[in-house]
């Protein structure tokens, strides 16, 4: 329908244009005398005549699928297309009249500009194509941004570190099913560097347009990290950010909520973060949530964090192969009953050589990196690396 009203469009502006080039060369006599054996106006009127013809026969095989209130707008373009042709006859009628009725087909041109414009909107309604539609949908949820918690967890990463976890059977299971990855260890066993680093791999495979990823830090000291309801938030926009069809479910949330002027439920984004991440054809989804044991686990019924429990078992139980989530946490006894069931894929970091080793290489590049320390003696140095990679227990 796009195609076949440009194409009239362009007619009718032809016509047009032929007919002011007549009129303003003073040769409008000689124009009326000739309009007849004019080939290039009857060719133009010729196709304006087809192209409203085929116009016709789409409007009429749209009815099979169409509803009547669309069917209707597109028969109100009909008779625009069928008035502008009406004032192009007049053009040709009546030279002295010429002027003026072409004001009044560009006035018909426009109502049916517009027209068009309604049909489209009604064929085509909004969608997140645009950066404009994903704006409104961040300014309406408000999430709390991760990123501040990925970036100083990146920027405290010691380089080579961590490699044992990454070439493991663990992980690379993990990243190639569907499946729950539960990272547990003590405080201070680096679980947020390895959580930033589990990120940053993801990424890579999102950056060749293998996967889409939505990440989040729980944080006790940033009271908007530490519920269920701004978990949900986040991930919609995250996973919303990279796709357009999981970005048009979440507009079909906000148009239902009045176009952003009420806020949804947790019950609602949960629905539509099941809708995105069921979305067939579309690249593998990582959902990856450190830090669990800072969600609050002392008030409420449930508590904070038996909602973030609940919703992970609830995302688990759609047994969906492209969806993989990890978590990490401290090994609290709730977290555990509640993860442990869900998976074999489990790894404490305090138990690994892995571990161990990249705590020695740690220290090691300390002690030998620091201005002060490196006037130190080497037996001093030695003493040092060997004593705290020994007591250090995983942390």
């Amino acid at each position: 329908m796009t195609d076949i009203i440009v194409k009239i469009m362009v007619e009718v502006l032809g016509i047009l244009a032929l007919a002011t080039k007549e009129i303003k060369q003073g040769l409008a006599k000689k124009y009326l005398k000739k309009l007849a054996g004019r080939t290039d106006i009857e060719d133009a009127l010729g196709r304006l005549d087809k192209l409203t013809h085929d116009e016709a026969l789409m409007a009429t095989a749209q009815v099979l699928k169409l509803s009547y209130n669309i069917e209707s707008k597109v028969t109100r373009v009909d008779d625009k297309v069928t008035a502008v042709d009406s004032k192009v006859k007049l053009i040709i009628e009546d030279g002295k009249e010429a002027k003026t009725t072409a004001n009044e087909a560009r006035i018909v041109m426009q109502q049916t500009a517009n027209a068009v414009d309604q049909v489209k909107s009604s064929y085509f309604p909004p969608s997140c194509s645009g950066s404009q539609m994903r704006q409104d949908l961040r300014r309406w949820l408000s999430p709390p941004d991760p990123s501040t918690n990925h970036n100083i967890a990146r920027g405290t990463h010691h380089s080579g570190t961590a490699s044992w976890f990454f070439e493991g059977s663990t992980f690379n299971e993990w990243k190639s099913s569907g499946s729950l990855l539960w990272v547990h260890g003590k405080p201070g066993s680096g679980k947020s560097i390895l959580c930033s680093t589990i990120v940053q791999d993801i990424e890579v495979m999102c950056e060749a347009g293998l996967a889409n990823i939505a990440y989040f830090y729980f944080d006790f000291r940033d009271t908007t990290k530490q519920s269920r309801h701004n978990l949900l938030l986040s991930l919609l926009i995250q996973l919303s950010a990279r796709s357009d069809p999981r970005c048009d479910i979440l507009f079909s949330i906000y148009s239902t909520h009045d176009s952003g002027a009420r806020q949804p439920s947790d019950d609602i984004l949960f629905h539509c973060l099941k809708g995105m991440v069921s979305l067939p054809n579309e690249d593998p989804v990582y959902i990856v949530v450190d830090a669990l044991d800072e969600c609050p686990n002392t008030s409420g019924m449930p508590t904070p964090r038996e909602q973030v429990l609940d919703l992970i078992k609830d995302l688990i139980g759609l047994s969906l192969p492209n969806l993989h989530i990890c978590v990490t946490s401290r090994p609290e006894i709730d977290i555990r009953s509640a993860l442990e069931p869900l998976t074999s894929l489990c790894v404490s970091l305090h138990d690994q050589s892995g571990q161990k080793k990249d705590i020695i290489d740690y220290v090691s590049s300390v002690v030998r990196s620091d201005t002060k320390m490196r006037r130190w003696r080497e037996e001093d140095k030695i003493l040092v690396v060997e004593t705290l990679s020994e007591r250090a227990d995983g942390m």
